[in-house]
């Protein structure tokens, strides 16, 4: 089956006709649609500037202030450690139309992140009109899309890349395919070093599918064949795109073609060797498994699409690709026992896949080997659609795992690949198995849901340790009382559904509504915790590392007191060591009170000193006159995997508890104690 097999009759007819959008929705279909964009945005725009300012926003905002105030000559040089010079021209109109503070710094990504939401009606010839209606809701109110659109990075412009070259590959009329597929790869080397990453994925699939279809399927119906005759029909287009693209990209890399140095080190060498030495240094460290837990504590409902999809598609496929998973589940078993976790690091082939503990083996063989699996089994049935965005999907959630550096905001990309191809699957295999799920047993729901719990129940319980299993009649543990009361619970259901032997009053509901309002729900509420209960805490694991709110009152007490000279005169400022990222973007517009370089003997004339945090300091070094508060710099919370059990998993996926200790870094905040002194 090909793409278009996955299109339904209602769709097609709609989507042959572009004039025909309006119809493509009954009346109720767009109120939800319309909703669903409504709090996308509300979630997206409101209190922007509230989370204190991250280390790199403030580099980024920083070095696109540069270049807009001097653009003659603080024109941006291409540097790998702040990426392409996409974010950096995009900031000089930012700051041109809205000014630079924090809330206008911020709305790039917020605009991006906003327009986001309509894709999956853009490509509503490939789905159902409830399958756009759920992929659309998904990314709206998806807590890991929105927590990067309110967060001043590159990523909203590189995934703005791959949907342009998804136009081209998909929906471009033939004339425009070359244009729009070489402009987004344009976009994405023009913003991120990920652009290798990217492209390195697309060439995987191309010679994949050619090499198993030619080999195997013995056609020459291959995408790497349908692009080499689209090129040979449409020569001059493919020609005028490829210099369109090339002049873009030399006008970004160039700075208006003033800075042809940029042009050549823009073109990969410099930041493959860049990321390389960081990717064998692991300069951020983390879990094989680290975007698994991303997306297990921060998209829940997604993380239990794909688990599902995993059974699924095991229990339909062929035999001979399920007897190959059920190989690579006792390899697994294998390795998982034969593994001593105090070496894992040292072993050389967990070492070479950068693996931290018995769970990142897991992950290593699911991701590694599902990718080709999947893909296999959809070229098998001829369905190119499903086997691209399975392949994308598996195979870029492996790419960014392997990666040595373990960045949160790269969940990003295994994220919006995973969305689509859960989408496709699970229209596809609900139109071949289909399920009256409409009017589905009350009997059955609840003795999956009583088994479910109690199971989970008996889980938690031998999880505890043998000492924490005592119960004291004296001591109220909640923890114990939650698993009776999931255990119960779990009885009760059970008890009841068995209770209705013949059906006769329990009925039957819509399961597929109330799984998808729950779903919608529980997302919803993620994302408010994610996005302005918890944001900018230390405990969140999405961002890793957080600028803290003290910092941020402090800097803004500061300004507030040069401002309005609070004092009766206008203190001076100085910061050096870790604080001066993100205080530069702070006291941006401080120009004359603020510095972050001084003679020692000239500190004495600053009312304010931020310097580096020591716990012990040698006498002398506070100097006559000031007094030393210790303030929170940075806050961290790096989970510990040897404690982790499935209900810390659940409780940080439900209401974000940790179970380890968060960590800070700190700076030291000097102040004047005679002010009056100032004022002569």
């Amino acid at each position: 089956m090909t793409q278009r097999d996955v299109t339904t009759e209602a769709a097609e007819s709609c989507c042959r006709e572009q004039s025909c959008w309006k119809s493509f929705f009954t009346g109720p279909q767009w109120l939800a649609y319309g909703l669903f964009i409504l709090v996308g945005l509300i979630l997206r725009w409101t209190l922007l500037d509230a989370r204190p300012y991250h280390h790199d926003e403030s580099l980024h905002g920083m070095y696109g202030r540069y270049f807009y105030d001097f653009p003659e000559n603080n024109y941006y040089k291409y540097d790998p450690m702040l990426h392409g010079p996409m974010l950096y021209n995009s900031m000089r109109f930012i700051y041109a139309w809205f000014g630079d503070s924090l809330w206008a710094a911020r709305t790039p990504t917020c605009i991006m992140g906003s327009l986001f939401m309509l894709v999956p009606f853009l490509f509503r010839r490939y789905f159902l009109q409830s399958s756009v209606l759920i992929l659309t809701a998904a990314v709206a109110l998806s807590p890991t899309l929105v927590y990067w659109a309110r967060f001043l990075r590159e990523d909203s412009w590189v995934v703005a890349g791959m949907i342009f070259t998804l136009i081209g590959f998909t929906i471009a009329s033939n004339p425009w395919k070359a244009f729009f597929v070489l402009f987004g790869i344009t976009v994405q080397w023009c913003t991120k070093e990920s652009a290798i990453v990217s492209i390195a994925v697309l060439l995987g699939y191309l010679i994949f599918e050619a090499f198993f279809k030619v080999f195997v399927l013995k056609s020459w119906e291959t995408l790497a064949g349908r692009i080499w005759n689209h090129i040979k029909s449409y020569p001059w287009n493919t020609a005028w795109a490829i210099v369109v693209c090339f002049l873009i990209y030399a006008w970004f890399y160039g700075a208006g073609f003033r800075y042809e140095k940029g042009i050549w080190a823009g073109l990969g060498k410099t930041a493959y060797d860049y990321w390389a030495a960081h990717h064998a240094m692991e300069r951020i460290q983390g879990p094989f498994n680290f975007h698994v837990y991303v997306l297990g504590w921060y998209e829940l409902p997604v993380f239990l699409a794909f688990l599902t999809h995993l059974v699924l598609f095991y229990r339909r496929t062929t035999s001979e690709i399920r007897y190959a998973g059920l190989f690579v589940g006792a390899l697994i078993t294998l390795a998982c026992f034969t593994t001593d976790p105090a070496t894992i690091r040292e072993n050389p082939l967990w070492k070479l896949f950068k693996l931290k503990d018995t769970l990142d083996i897991i992950g290593l063989f699911v991701l590694l080997c599902h990718a080709p699996l999947v893909t296999i089994h959809h070229l098998l049935k001829r369905e190119d659609g499903l086997a691209a965005t399975g392949y994308f999907a598996t195979a870029t959630f492996f790419v960014y795992s392997y990666l040595g550096e373990k960045v949160p905001w790269l969940s990003v990309y295994p994220l919006i690949f995973l969305l689509p191809y859960l989408t496709l699957f699970y229209q596809d295999y609900f139109k071949k198995y289909p399920v009256d799920y409409k009017h589905y047993p009350v009997k059955r729901a609840l003795l999956y849901a009583g088994s479910l719990l109690a199971v989970l129940a008996l889980i938690f319980i031998l999880e505890r340790k043998p000492a924490d299993m005592i119960m004291d009649p004296k001591a109220r543990d909640p923890q114990k009382m939650e698993d009776i009361l999931f255990l119960c619970t779990g009885i009760l259901l059970i008890a009841i559904a068995l209770g209705d032997q013949f059906g006769r009053y329990l009925g039957r509901f819509n399961v597929g509504k109330w799984i998808t309002v729950a779903a919608i729900l529980f997302t919803l509420r993620a994302s408010v915790q994610t996005n302005f209960v918890y944001a900018g805490r230390e405990t969140e694991y999405l961002s890793q590392v957080h600028t803290t709110y003290d910092l941020q009152e402090i800097a803004l007490y500061i300004i507030d007191d040069v401002r309005n000279q609070r004092h009766g005169y206008k203190p001076l400022v100085f910061a050096t060591g870790e604080a001066t990222w993100p205080l530069a973007w702070y006291f941006r517009h401080l120009k004359d009170e603020y510095r972050f370089t001084a003679k020692p003997e000239e500190r004495s004339k600053y009312t304010y000193l931020f310097i580096d945090w020591k716990d012990k300091r040698e006498p002398g070094e506070i100097p006559e006159g000031y007094t030393a508060r210790k303030v929170n710099l940075r806050g961290w919370w790096v989970p510990d995997f040897k404690l982790v059990t499935l209900k810390k998993f659940l409780r940080y996926s439900i209401n974000h508890y940790p179970w380890s200790p968060s960590g800070f870094t700190y700076t030291t905040l000097l102040m004047a104690k005679d002010r009056d002194r100032f004022k002569e």
